[in-house]
């Protein structure tokens, strides 16, 4: 049986208009609004949550960097000259998988 680790609670009242905003705020970040609530209180820069295609687009960006990754290693250990192509190719896509990770992951974990 698992122990709460919240066992304080606080009562707070809001206008219906309050109470709608912080519901699509919440539900635009596919988070609860105890959860939601939570975040801002830390601090935390609380993002909306990614498409649903987003995960697999990371994915498959990581993949690509992951072969080229490996493209490369094989050419250093066969002695084949520096592919500079490789390599930017290599960095273009990993500066475009982070920039797409940024946008859509919060601070909050």
């Amino acid at each position: 049986m698992a122990i709460l680790k919240r066992t304080l609670e606080m009562k707070i009242r809001f206008t219906k208009a309050e109470l709608d905003a912080l519901n699509k705020k919440a539900k635009k970040t596919q988070m609860s609004r105890e959860g939601y609530c939570r975040a801002v209180l830390n601090g935390a820069t609380v993002k909306e949550a990614p498409p649903a295609d987003i995960p697999m687009l990371l994915r498959a960006m990581r993949q690509a960097g992951y072969n080229l990754d490996q493209t490369l290693k094989r050419f250093n250990t066969t002695n084949v000259p520096d592919m500079p192509q490789f390599r930017k190719g290599l960095e273009e896509i990993r500066a475009a998988t982070k920039m797409v990770s940024d946008a859509y992951t919060s601070d909050y974990q």
